[in-house]
């Protein structure tokens, strides 16, 4: 026996030419590339969520203590949360106003009743190139001072 034959493969039986090596390397590289551009997305998603997410829970929680302790007035002023999160806050009164084709007349505040405030909030985040922006928009209502010209809390009588 020669060595030749032993060691050479029968005809048909060949391995893989370079072109199919190629063509799979080729079709892998594009799914992998095609699995990775889905994960970055679903990273960044996650990440603007959470953003947004924390932007309401500093809204939230700075909105709830509008009124409380000092009665409300009319007018501006901003902060920051922490080095990323920075807040503007608009206080006004808020006038009911009659829409078009109603019989309705918008009611005038009679002394002793409360009064209505907008509270509008502006909470930004990001950096010089891309800024985010969540507005917050909601009413108060606050009861006017007792005598004496101390803050009313809002309670019904006996409460406060």
């Amino acid at each position: 026996m020669n060595m030749r034959s032993r060691n050479a493969m029968p005809r048909g039986q060949g391995g893989f030419t370079l072109i199919e090596l190629i063509s799979a390397f080729v079709i892998f590289a594009l799914g992998f590339s095609i699995l990775m551009k889905t994960l970055t997305d679903a990273i960044h998603t996650t990440r603007q969520a959470q953003e947004a997410t924390q932007a309401a829970l500093y809204a939230q929680s700075l909105l709830d203590i509008q009124g409380i302790g000092e009665p409300l007035k009319e007018g501006g002023s901003s902060g920051d949360f922490d080095d990323t999160y920075h807040w503007q806050l608009s206080v006004q009164r808020y006038q009911l106003q009659a829409t078009p084709g109603s019989t309705l007349a918008p009611a005038a505040i009679a002394p002793g009743q409360p009064e209505l405030f907008q509270l509008e909030l502006v909470v930004s985040w990001g950096n010089q190139y891309l800024q985010h922006h969540a507005r917050f928009v909601t009413l108060r209502s606050m009861a006017p001072p007792r005598n004496g010209n101390q803050p009313s809390s809002g309670l019904p009588p006996g409460f406060g």
